[in-house]
């Protein structure tokens, strides 16, 4: 462990190109962060690991999903399961998918019922920013937030009225619409955007990974923010977003292998998603001494499932006509989250500032499912109250001394205290910051884990984590090159499992969830950039994760050991942008008896050619391309699930 730390910063040193993600956090950083103490805040007083990606970033790389946004920020794994469309999931130093909360604009999108965020349901349409707080984050958010929090920010309306579209094509049959405006009038702001994404996958594709008969997706989006500026440096703001999905969900149809271990081909299964994510928040400062927020948000998913039986999955080997499981498959899952929130922050001059805070969610599932002729129905419902304070000490405009304490009351299984700390020394005169932090962290029973019938355990009680981690930050050449290094360590304890040992579960049931699983991981972020000059940037960076699973004496699945990336971005005319991505991720541990997912490399290139300049009354047009994976290198990010291979995405923009 110590060496490898060495040998990363002696590299980091000697190339100065470790640190995409952070060159993406550190050269583009928003003045102010919220998502870290829920109160506008500059970024060099956080002790926490932060990173932003901004609407120009997206812009600039051309993502296709909030997924693609993720997937080179430090400490951060995005695993796809397969393509297009396909679920995905986000794992943050070592917690895994339901141990990290996401939200958008400030409103949980995690569901009640399996505990996970489906990134796939986020379109990228109408962001204006994402923030990236790595480490625990419950005394803040409360549950699910032991490995970090993603907030995505959605974009509000500024300056006159611009309207763009945008039409983009690309192999595997998929093709993509977008069209939206933003602007503001007088005292009113607003932006509104709509989207349709289509593809074949691979039922479109015949080659020597062979072709899928069910890996259609399609998705339509809608977005809007409206606003309103008040008296007293106040805003009231309305954000709704819209997401229908419907995926075919086929397995890989090949024979099984090291690398490919399913081979059941499923030719008709299919699954449709539509999420509605609403959020209400006034924000007033009415003097210089205090500030309020106000949030009010509504989280919708419905979820279905089907999968007839017909002769078609007798010849693919398909488990719907066993006759032991026999016949067809379906479930409808409803879920909906309500939260409530308001908090006050108290500034003392520019040395304190205290802020308080209280919450109140309810959550609730509606489950009707039938699987091999077995039915589930149940509704259930769960609430939240919480509380929680934390000071912020500043002294000779060099120390920063922050904590906190929170306390959430389950409607299950009582209240949760956690705390944290952290503290920043800035150097000013050399451009460095140090920064550390400890924090505890929880993750609540799902409404599954409680309720499932025949399968849950009323008793579970929350998992838990405590963590610290330290680390720099630094500037050199006039802030042409930004280094950052932090080491990470988190202690889990009470993680629920699940064991098939009827004795050890509540009567009735054929097996259920525990508290019994322990587990540590440690590792390292080593990022940064380099300007080499305005129009040439280059960037690396590098995550180490040690993870043992301290109750089975195993690695956690799913979480790669190393995993490295690369970036550069380049503008060799002023019409003209262009961008390299690239990312080497090693081996994974899976499951007994499943084999390891062996490690792979991804390239990704495109750019913009900015056709015609934007002249008073005659729109902008841009030449857009990115392609994915340009080595068609055959790997899978989730074992069992290949990703696409060589895929491109080009079309034609036009904005104001």
């Amino acid at each position: 462990m110590q060496r490898i730390v060495c040998v990363v910063l002696i590299a980091l040193a000697v190339t100065s190109l470790a640190g995409r993600a952070a060159a993406e956090e550190e050269r583009r950083l928003e003045p102010v962060v919220v998502t870290a103490t829920k109160i506008e805040t500059p970024a060099e007083r956080l002790g926490a690991a932060v990173t932003v990606i901004t609407e120009e970033d997206i812009q600039l790389y051309r993502w296709e999903t909030v997924g693609d946004a993720l997937r080179h920020v430090p400490g951060v794994d995005i695993q796809q399961s397969g393509g297009f469309g396909k679920t995905t999931a986000i794992r943050i130093r070592g917690a895994g998918p339901q141990q990290v909360q996401v939200l958008v604009d400030g409103v949980r999108v995690k569901s009640p019922t399996t505990g996970s965020a489906e990134l796939t349901d986020i379109s990228i349409d109408q962001i204006e920013r994402i923030e990236i707080v790595r480490g625990p984050q419950s005394t803040i958010y409360g549950s699910d937030a032991i490995g970090g929090v993603v907030n995505i920010i959605t974009k509000r309306g500024r300056g006159p009225f611009a309207p763009y579209a945008s039409v983009e094509f690309g192999n595997y049959d998929t093709h993509r619409e977008r069209a939206g405006f933003s602007g503001s009038a007088g005292l009113f702001d607003y932006s509104l955007a709509g989207s349709w994404f289509d593809s074949g996958g691979r039922s479109t594709f015949e080659g020597a990974r062979g072709r899928f008969s069910n890996d259609e997706t399609e998705q339509g989006a809608l977005s809007t923010r409206l606003g309103l500026t008040l008296p007293r440096d106040g805003h009231i703001g309305l954000s709704a977003r819209y997401t229908n999905t419907a995926s075919e969900l086929p397995f890989d149809g090949s024979t099984p292998t090291a690398q490919s271990p399913f081979f059941v081909l499923d030719p008709n299964a299919e699954q449709f998603s539509e999420t509605l994510t609403v959020a209400l928040e006034w924000t007033q400062k009415p003097v210089e001494w205090f500030e309020v927020r106000a949030r009010y948000g509504v989280f919708w998913n419905w979820l279905t499932f089907r999968d007839p039986a017909t002769p078609d999955d007798a010849e693919a080997g398909n488990l719907d006509l066993d006759p032991v499981f026999g016949g067809a498959s379906r479930s409808q899952i409803d879920v909906r989250r309500q939260e409530a929130e308001l908090i006050t922050a108290w500034h003392a001059g520019k040395w304190n500032t205290l802020t308080l805070g209280g919450e109140y969610r309810t959550e609730s599932g509606d489950v009707d499912s039938t699987f091999g002729g077995f039915a589930t129905v149940f509704d259930k419902h769960l609430n939240t109250v919480s509380g929680f304070i934390q000071d912020e000490l500043r002294l000779f405009d060099r120390l920063i001394l922050s904590g906190g304490v929170r306390l959430d009351d389950h409607s299950r299984f009582g209240s949760v205290t956690t705390g944290r700390a952290s503290a920043v020394v800035l150097i000013r005169e050399t451009g460095t910051k140090l920064r550390g932090t400890w924090g505890e962290g929880f993750r609540a029973p799902t409404i599954n884990d409680l309720f499932f019938p025949q399968f849950a355990n009323p008793d579970l009680k929350p998992e838990r984590s405590e963590s610290w981690d330290a680390g720099f930050d630094q500037r050199l050449w006039r802030d042409r090159v930004r280094l950052g290094f932090t080491y990470f360590d988190n202690v889990f304890r009470d993680l629920i499992r699940f064991i098939f040992d009827p004795s050890a579960c509540p009567p009735g049931n054929f097996g259920c969830p525990i508290n019994v699983g322990r587990a540590r991981t440690r590792g390292v972020e080593v990022s940064g950039a380099i300007d080499l000059f305005d129009t040439l940037a280059v960037s690396g960076g590098y995550t180490y994760t040690d993870s043992e699973n301290l109750t089975a004496d195993d690695p956690l699945p799913r979480f790669p050991r190393h995993r490295y990336s690369a970036g550069l971005s380049w503008e060799p005319i002023k019409a003209l942008s262009l961008f390299a991505e690239a990312q080497v991720v090693s081996k994974q541990f899976e499951r007994e008896p499943l084999p390891s997912n062996p490690g792979y490399h991804r390239i990704d290139v495109g750019g913009a050619w900015h056709i015609v300049p934007r002249r008073g009354a005659v729109p902008a047009l841009d030449l857009t391309v990115r392609v994915n994976n340009v080595t068609d290198e055959e790997y899978m990010e989730v074992l069992g699930f290949p990703a696409l291979g060589i895929n491109v995405l080009a079309g034609l923009q036009v904005r104001y």
